[in-house]
């Protein structure tokens, strides 16, 4: 390839190394001065000791917990929370990703194409967001129920038209969380809506609150490569018998998925399969046979230690024509979580998930299914983890680091002409990936914080990613890209 301008002599496979080069330094001076800033902030809060009763930073981007906080309005018996926060987020990625704050992190582009030889920098406020919140508790002692619940919460990654950017930024408002929840008695709790999957990991015990799940200190609105979550519908039953252990289950709507032209279909049946699995863009007319079966126990032995268990139960179900009999495969997976207080201000968390026909719960990087000639099912293995150290250097001030990926298994046949079919096969498409990988640094600073007028933050992350293909042939070994976030924004109280 050639290129012209100052680069002319830069080879593109040095180009992450550069990008990485250029924006480390940038991260460190901003870390440099918001230090600095917080030196002074302690010097001044000496004479303000109202500030230490306030509650610390919220790094994360999730809003709320099971424990109500910030201000009410009396609504009759109720009491109605407004939340969410507003800003703009700053993104530069060394490869043209393309998207606003969410990353595809497995189409992250080679370097022998267009896409992978230009960066890309924007700012997007879509990340702002807003919920509101309502909480009514039972006080009469006829009833055994204790408190009913009721969490919307929204943000403005939603529908993109193709002229989006050139004018008035119309992006389209959308559903994150939307659920009901009634606690039953002291140990019991239902919940229905929209929420995180319980295949998400938790933080302590086990909750619906989307605070209270182990999503990092991201600022990316996909998070880190490798997470399993997912934000579904579902019918969820948790049991709390005390604080050290506590038991979940729900039923969660279904997806089955091959992701987009990363799973070549058999000559038999090709059209009678592709329409249904979602393939990218087939909406809400998948006809999946069952919902999703999850269930999830978690165990907090002593203070400083949680750990929670689950798994996925799923089928697969699809019909060929003459359409007098459907083919059906059982699949899913478990994940493990661990998170170790070290010390009140450091954690470390470990997240590990295995299975076959799970990549729809790690954050779709990889097909369910693939298929063989005579149209039957094969269900494709999936490994993913997540590790990382969260360390709190004041209320204010927060630091986290994250390794992360997913290694997803080959699975094909040959077909009927004698060619390939499947997923990863000899000759597929660099866009069928062996493995796609991230290691992650954040950043998080108060630097404006009022007793009932809400408060500023400003975060910051680096993150660098790879992913290799399943089949190198001739072409590339892997694709590379450094992305650097920078987000200012008001919390509202």
């Amino acid at each position: 390839m050639t290129e012209t301008g100052s680069t002319a002599n830069i080879s593109p496979r040095t180009r992450p190394v550069r990008s990485a080069l250029f924006a480390a330094p940038i991260f460190c001076l901003l870390f440099t001065s918001i230090s600095a800033g917080q030196n002074g902030s302690n010097t001044q809060g000496a004479s303000q000791p109202q500030q230490a009763a306030q509650p610390p930073a919220n790094p994360t981007q999730e809003i709320a917990s099971e424990q109500p906080a910030g201000p009410a309005i009396e609504v009759g018996p109720a009491r109605l929370r407004i939340g969410g926060y507003l800003g703009v987020t700053g993104i530069y990625r060394s490869t043209n990703i393309g998207g606003g704050a969410g990353t595809s992190f497995a189409s992250i582009p080679y370097e022998d194409t267009a896409q992978g030889n230009v960066s890309e920098t924007r700012l997007s406020a879509q990340s702002s967001r807003i919920s509101i919140r309502v909480d009514a508790e039972f006080p009469e002692p006829d009833t055994r129920f204790r408190k009913l619940s009721g969490y919307f919460e929204m943000d403005f990654n939603g529908t993109t038209p193709g002229t989006v950017a050139v004018t008035s930024t119309s992006v389209g408002l959308r559903l994150r969380q939307g659920f009901a929840e009634a606690q039953y008695g002291a140990t019991w709790f239902l919940a229905a809506g929209q929420a995180f999957t319980l295949m998400t990991a938790q933080k302590d015990q086990l909750s619906i609150w989307p605070s209270d799940v182990e999503m990092s200190q991201a600022i990316d609105t996909n998070y880190l490569a490798g997470m399993v979550w997912s934000r579904t519908p579902q019918v969820r039953v948790t049991w709390r018998p005390s604080s050290r252990i506590s038991w979940a289950m729900s039923v969660e709507n279904p997806e089955q998925q091959l992701g987009r032209g990363l799973v070549t279909l058999p000559r038999c049946c090709a059209s009678d399969i592709d329409a249904q699995y979602n393939t990218g863009g087939d909406e809400l007319k998948v006809p999946n046979l069952m919902p999703d079966i999850v269930s999830r126990v978690a165990f907090n032995p002593v203070k400083p230690l949680h750990v929670d268990v689950g798994g996925v139960f799923r089928v697969f179900r699809h019909t060929i024509a003459p359409y007098d009999d459907d083919f059906k495969a059982v699949g899913g997976g478990a994940n493990i979580n661990a998170r170790v207080n070290v010390t009140s201000s450091t954690k470390l968390l470990a997240q590990s998930a295995f299975g076959s026909g799970l990549g729809r719960y790690i954050g779709g990087l990889a097909p369910d299914v693939a298929f063989r000639r005579d149209g039957s099912i094969s269900t494709i293995g999936t490994r993913s983890w997540v590790g990382g150290v969260e360390q709190t250097l004041s209320p204010r001030l927060s630091l986290g680091g994250y390794y992360s990926g997913v290694n997803t298994d080959d699975s094909f046949d040959l077909d009927s002409d004698g060619g390939y079919i499947g997923y990863g096969y000899p000759g597929s498409s660099n866009s069928d990936n062996r493995s796609v990988q991230e290691v992650t640094g954040t950043g998080s600073y108060q630097f404006l914080k009022s007793t009932d007028r809400g408060s500023g933050q400003f975060n910051l992350q680096l993150s660098w990613l790879r992913r290799q293909p399943s089949s190198q042939g001739s072409g590339l070994a892997s694709a590379n890209a450094v992305m650097f976030f920078a987000q200012v924004r008001y919390n509202l109280p």
